[in-house]
């Protein structure tokens, strides 16, 4: 117990003793650890977003004018027995109708060259969505080579797949450019905490000498430093999660109104534990990893 209150009280000398590049070298970190938590909200943002939006996703069948509304319900009966079909809505062009005259209600000129028409120019349909949204090009494939073919006139899933391969493709390209991003910043805290410790050695170099007149081993002269780069890494994490907790809390109303399928407190809530130690972990073993290389560098004892 006393060679480890002695450790720490070392290593509170060696964090206090250079203050001002301890607050450098924290900033440095919080920086990095700030981008790795951004990243993490991200990435599940736009998840979130983009299961959203895949839960909106439907297929829609449009029938030709002369189509029966006895082949289209047995197209519905029949897409209603696949396994990938989560949901079947039939309009029909009565409730096309319908549905178009309410939407447009206050359009009384639209609503005049309608009524002029002797018949109804909407066409029926069927709204389908699945289970996962990779299970629609299946979907659509049997529908092209089915018997109903002939009295399909338009099926509306090209429109719908593009706009999800643009989200899933600019998360992809966002993933690896912050990544590529932290690495680098990672590499530049790792290199600032590694001459902080380099300074703090030679500093101490004096105490360092006399503790190995007085027979102190190498793990007793090289552990304190190796604490303080652990202690710079913990506070910065500290200071982040504070930031990303108090700012998802107080900014959580604001984020909803625009954005309503993307939670970050219900997120951090939900996950305390688990970002909150990805967080402490990276910013720990970097400031560790960092000053335990400085030491076996420059400290031949």
């Amino acid at each position: 117990m006393t060679n480890i209150t002695r450790i720490l009280k070392n290593s509170w000398k060696n964090f206090s003793r250079n203050l001002w590049l301890s607050i450098a070298t924290m900033f440095m970190m919080f920086v990095a650890l700030a981008v790795v938590g951004s990243l993490i909200l991200f990435d599940e943002s736009l998840s979130a977003f983009v299961s959203g939006l895949q839960e909106k996703v439907d297929v829609s069948i449009y029938f030709t004018q002369e189509a029966e509304e006895e082949d289209i319900l047995t197209v519905k009966d029949t897409l209603e027995e696949r396994g990938d079909v989560k949901s079947v809505a039939y309009i029909s062009k009565d409730d096309a109708l319908e549905i178009f005259t309410e939407r447009h209600e206050k359009n009384e000129i639209l609503l005049e060259s309608l009524d002029e028409l002797e018949s109804n120019p909407l066409q029926a349909s069927i709204n389908i969505k699945v289970h996962q949204p990779e299970q629609f090009a299946g979907l659509v494939e049997f529908l092209e080579n089915s018997t109903a073919a002939e009295y399909i006139e338009t099926i509306n899933f090209q429109e719908n797949e593009r706009v999800i391969n643009t989200i899933t493709s600019i998360s992809a390209s966002v993933n690896r450019a912050g990544l590529l991003f932290t690495i680098i910043l990672t590499s530049l805290v790792i290199l600032v905490t590694y001459n902080t410790i380099r300074l703090a050695i030679y500093t101490a170099r004096e105490e360092i000498y006399i503790m190995k007149l007085v027979g102190a081993s190498n793990w007793f002269a090289r552990t304190p430093f190796v604490i303080t780069g652990g202690l710079y890494g913990l506070i910065s994490a500290l200071l982040v999660l504070a930031f990303f907790f108090g700012g998802a809390y107080f900014m959580d109303s604001q984020v909803s109104l625009v954005f309503a399928d993307i939670d970050f407190w219900g997120y951090l809530a939900q996950n305390n534990v688990y970002f909150s130690l990805i967080i402490i972990g990276t910013g720990v073993f970097i400031g560790t990893s960092s000053s335990w290389l400085a030491a076996k560098r420059y400290l031949k004892v």
